[in-house]
């Protein structure tokens, strides 16, 4: 099932602040994903404002991701600019999802839809792989909403969603106080507009609904073996040590374990074999960290390969992608000499956007801002209750 984050945050076009602004502030307080609804806004400006948007994300590691609303055309339009958006979400009226997908552009894209009752749930489009559920109460921003379906409702609705391997999405009306019972209900993410728009620290918002999915869901059990991956500068040594320490578990760096073996650092033996070479080294030593439990930081592009992966999966080890922001992860490692592939920013962007679509393979864990200590006693604090 696909992995989204616990708070799914929607853009405001009744509100002053421009659509594409929105999206940057959400993006900075380390949303990974925001949906781009438009209406009412005339066409021109919802095109102006999703251009702006996913060019300010390319050129930022494709953070935060975008999913379009409804405007397949804009969605077309960009993909056209060579901007393609993360996803595109279709209502009830909208073009079905199969036949969006043979698109010019859209053959990639995480394709959406609404649902808002049983006959709906059971047959969401095959092409989908998340849909939303609702509304789950009355809500302001969006006048023709069906009736409202509740907690029993959304509990119905998740478990005919996951059925079909489909990420469920609460929305409607939704505020904090509903993530832990929406959670327990089944959601894997709440779709929210008013709640994420009027808080003042939006950060602090999506924090604390991450740590309400862990209680519901811890992300490992304890005593389980963790590979922590993600790019360069998203802490995963530090706070891979911090969850050893107190898992009373080893705690290993691959680069570090291939230093050690070949007797020399990564930058020299990038600068000797080549990359290809490194890859290959990743891949022999991997298996040995993961013979017995413990937590194993994994480099920026180990979890790009198949193989790896299968080692992770084939040992029982639950891997979490540490999925800090492109610009606070470039601040900590940009042009360290020790870091080979972090020399050029423009390049460092594009390998990380290049690189999310496997990180998001594993479940997230999102910093929001907080420091390593705050991240692994969170972690920590979820598979204790």
């Amino acid at each position: 099932m696909l992995h989204l984050p616990p708070l799914y945050p929607i853009t405001d076009a009744t509100r002053a602040e421009p659509l594409s602004a929105q999206i940057r502030r959400l993006g900075e307080a380390g949303f990974p994903l925001v949906q781009f609804r438009g209406k009412p806004l005339d066409t021109r400006i919802q095109w102006e404002e999703l251009r702006t948007a996913l060019a300010e994300a390319a050129a930022n590691g494709s953070w935060p991701l975008i999913c379009v609303n409804d405007r397949t055309d804009l969605a077309m339009l960009a993909a056209r600019e060579g901007l393609a958006p993360w996803g595109l979400h279709l209502g009830q009226g909208d073009l079905p999802a199969a036949e969006a997908r043979k698109l010019p552009g859209l053959a990639e894209a995480h394709l959406g839809a609404s649902s808002h009752a049983t006959s709906e749930w059971t047959l969401v489009d095959v092409a989908c792989d998340h849909a939303g559920i609702g509304p789950f109460r009355t809500t302001a921003t969006k006048s023709d909403h069906a009736e409202p379906i509740g907690l029993e409702g959304l509990r119905a609705g998740c478990a005919a969603l996951r059925a079909q391997d489909l990420a469920p999405i609460a929305i409607g009306g939704l505020t904090l106080r509903d993530a832990a019972p929406c959670f327990e209900a089944g959601a894997e993410s709440l779709a929210m507009v008013g709640e994420v728009h009027r808080t003042k620290d939006p950060a602090a918002l999506g924090w604390e609904a991450q740590r309400q999915r862990w209680r519901v869901r811890p992300p490992f059990r304890r005593g389980q073996g963790l590979v922590l991956v993600g790019g360069s500068g998203a802490g995963k040594t530090t706070v891979g040590r911090q969850l050893a320490y107190n898992l009373a578990l080893p705690f290993h760096d691959l680069d570090a374990a291939i230093e050690d073996r070949e007797g020399r650092r990564v930058a020299e033996i990038f600068a000797a074999w080549g990359e290809s070479a490194f890859r290959q080294l990743e891949a022999d030593v991997l298996p040995r960290l993961l013979a017995r439990p413990a937590v194993v930081a994994l480099g920026g592009g180990a979890w790009e390969s198949p193989v790896n992966r299968g080692a992770v999966t084939s040992a029982d080890f639950a891997p979490l992608w540490l999925a800090e922001t492109p610009a606070r992860a470039w601040a900590r490692a940009g042009r360290d000499p020790q870091r080979p592939l972090a020399q050029d920013r423009a390049a460092f962007m594009l390998r990380w956007a290049a690189r999310m679509p496997n990180w998001s393979l594993a479940p997230m864990v999102l910093p929001f801002g907080h420091s390593s200590g705050e991240l692994a006693s969170a972690l920590l604090g979820a598979v204790s209750e």
